[in-house]
């Protein structure tokens, strides 16, 4: 059984609200899912809500500015085109008041990914930050100084040190989120990203950008025309990265997120 989970009584202890504040800022939301996903995404212009077994709401999940997905068998080798990475990058102009935000990905907080870090007198709510998009430009002031230091997962170098240690909340999501860092036995990136989620469909004309595999649209028996026309219909830019059949999806982790990071870095978010 995992170590950090839900409360069944009492109040949460939301003590990582109102750490910091920050600047406002413009930054994009991540969604990243399956191409097979992807298509009926493009196909019926939305991101539609799902049924989250966890959390018992209908809710649509991103991650502030970083791609730091884990799909399912993302180790194991495939052929098929489907099953890999598809990267949406969202606009938050239209989307008001988030349903939750949290330091890091709930889901992989409630299967035990972060237990390393975590105390089981210390539940999935005492995490929670403010439901507001100012919050996560708080927090990543509170807890990376900078935007750039978030999308790699470098806390502040004294970060966590100046909490007192009977602070358990605050200084247990130290911990988690160092889970994230390069210097990790095991770095899951997700143990430091916000995530930010929506009880709402988000239609395709707030997606500014994607990354997805060059060949989704380009193929030598022809070029993926309709997929081509709804994506420029709705106003949505994309770059490509190169897949290749019975690889994992996994492998391509890494040169989506330098796309994703390029193209952030050009659009001022970082």
């Amino acid at each position: 059984m995992a170590v950090l989970k839900r409360r069944t009584s009492g109040d949460a202890n939301c003590s990582l609200r109102g750490r910091a504040t920050a600047a406002p800022r413009d930054f994009f939301l991540v969604h990243v899912t399956a191409v097979g996903i992807a298509r009926e995404i493009i196909r019926t212009g939305q991101i539609e809500t799902r049924v989250c077994k966890a959390l018992g709401a209908n809710l649509v999940y991103f991650f502030a500015l970083r791609p730091a997905y884990k799909l399912r068998d993302a180790d194991q080798k495939n052929d098929i085109l489907d099953f890999f990475p598809f990267v949406f990058l969202v606009s938050t102009d239209n989307l008001g008041p988030p349903y939750h935000a949290y330091p890091f990905d709930t889901g992989g907080a409630l299967e035990g990914a972060f237990d390393e870090g975590a105390s089981p007198a210390v539940y999935l709510e005492d995490y929670a930050l403010e439901e507001t998009l100012q919050a996560v430009n708080d927090h990543i002031l509170w807890a990376f100084e900078t935007p750039a230091n978030y999308y790699d997962g470098k806390l502040r170098t004294e970060f966590g040190k100046d909490i007192p240690d009977w602070d358990t909340g605050p200084k247990t999501f130290a911990k988690i989120a160092r889970l994230a860092s390069a210097g990790s036995n095991r770095p899951d990136r997700r143990a430091s990203a916000i995530e930010v989620a929506y009880a709402r469909h988000v239609p395709l004309s707030d997606v500014k950008f994607a990354v997805l595999p060059y060949q989704f649209l380009e193929d030598p028996h022809g070029p993926n025309t309709d997929m081509i026309d709804r994506l420029t219909a709705a106003g949505v830019s994309w770059e490509t990265y190169q897949w290749r059949p019975n690889r994992a999806p996994a492998d391509f982790h890494s040169e989506i997120s330098r796309l994703v990071r390029d193209h952030l870095e050009t659009s001022d978010q970082l």
